[in-house]
């Protein structure tokens, strides 16, 4: 996507999930050709990444905002598709994404008090839309694809932990000396980002 495709204008709707930003892309975006969900969250990395960094990102967003663009269904009896992103690229589920795109289904009108389907890439998930505005999710099914993996992290040493699938892949690291408190945030991002590159290059 070329600078000039970028449209002028996205239509959104922004939302919280106690506190967890969500935008929910409206209307403006061009329309994603893929017939599946996952193809439409590679059509997004291949097609529009321009357009998703200028949706998330600063000055019209920052790092901690998830982009939720609605699609058509892929599947029959769901009520829409979405295709989850934020500032590194696109996701394939996002929890509290979802609880957003729910409440604005709601206020959009294509929703009422309820149990609604909505199709991702990472499967049809489940939702159910309360009278008083709460929401419960039904994820995909999660669970544990390694344990006890051992990698060898620069600038901080042997990290041990699992790695799991809920929607989204983890890295559960086991890192006791690490404090997890606001002071030390600095310190945990340094830590984190170099856990994340230490599974890159180790596979």
């Amino acid at each position: 996507m070329v600078v000039s495709d970028i449209p002028a204008t996205l239509e959104v709707i922004d939302s919280h999930t106690e506190g967890e930003p969500t935008r929910v892309v409206i209307g403006g975006w061009p329309a994603l050709a893929a017939p599946t969900m996952e193809g439409r969250r590679l059509e997004l990395v291949e097609r529009f990444n321009a357009l998703r960094r200028a949706s998330v990102l600063e000055p019209r967003g920052y790092e901690a905002i998830v982009g939720a663009l609605l699609t058509p269904p892929v599947r029959e009896g769901s009520v829409a598709g979405v295709v989850f992103y934020n500032n590194v690229g696109p996701l394939w589920m996002c929890g509290h994404g979802l609880i957003g795109v729910v409440r604005t289904l709601e206020l959009l009108g294509r929703i009422e008090p309820g149990v609604v389907r909505i199709d991702t890439p990472a499967g049809t998930v489940g939702a159910e839309l309360a009278r008083d505005g709460s929401v419960t999710i039904e994820n995909v099914p999660s669970y544990c694809f390694r344990r006890d993996v051992v990698l060898e992290v620069p600038g901080v040493g042997r990290v041990e932990g699992d790695v799991s699938y809920g929607g989204n892949w983890f890295f559960l690291a086991h890192l006791a000396s690490e404090r997890l408190e606001l002071a030390n945030l600095e310190r945990l991002r340094a830590v984190t980002l170099a856990i994340q590159g230490a599974l890159r290059a180790q596979g």
